[in-house]
């Protein structure tokens, strides 16, 4: 069998319907935000989320324990069941204690975090630009809170119909 050297051009030419070999590349825009986050001096260091309140994080906190709590109420009927949900609650308490840890060794930046209040009314900057604080929260709680609701629906029907 002949093996021959394809190139990038029999490539292109293969992969893009015809018409759509002249396509530009174009660069992700991005915004610039460097220039907004507080730099701790000397250092050349940025804090980690500086425009999020701790509450929110409290509130993050609060929807996964919730989860946890729904899980140990209706579905650890077997030892076994019990011991996956307690290593699941293990991994829930280190998702959360890891970054804790970070932002405790972060250096002190000499600006406070903002209040849950002010984040509710001047949002967020994020990667694909302003987010109202609402708007942010709901992008943070969404999936835990809606799991919590699903599986206490599931639960709930399971202990009713079972």
């Amino acid at each position: 069998m002949l093996h021959e050297r394809i190139s990038q051009a029999k490539i292109s030419a293969a992969a893009w319907p015809a018409g759509f070999d002249t396509l530009v590349p174009v660069e992700p825009v991005v915004p610039n935000t460097e220039s907004q986050r507080p730099k701790v001096e000397g250092s050349g260091f940025t804090p980690a989320a500086p425009d999020v309140a701790a509450g929110v994080g409290g509130l993050i906190v609060s929807a996964y324990v919730g989860l946890i709590l729904v899980f140990f109420a209706f579905f650890t009927g077997s030892g076994l069941a019990f011991m996956a949900v307690t290593i699941a609650a293990g991994f829930v308490a280190m998702f959360f204690a890891i970054p804790k840890m970070f932002f405790a060794l972060e250096p002190d930046s000499g600006r406070r975090r903002p209040s849950l209040s002010d984040f509710m009314y001047r949002g967020m900057d994020t990667l694909t630009g302003h987010s109202s604080g609402a708007e942010a929260l709901v992008q943070m709680l969404i999936v835990p809170v809606l799991l919590t609701f699903g599986l206490l629906a599931m639960g709930i029907a399971g202990a009713i119909y079972l």
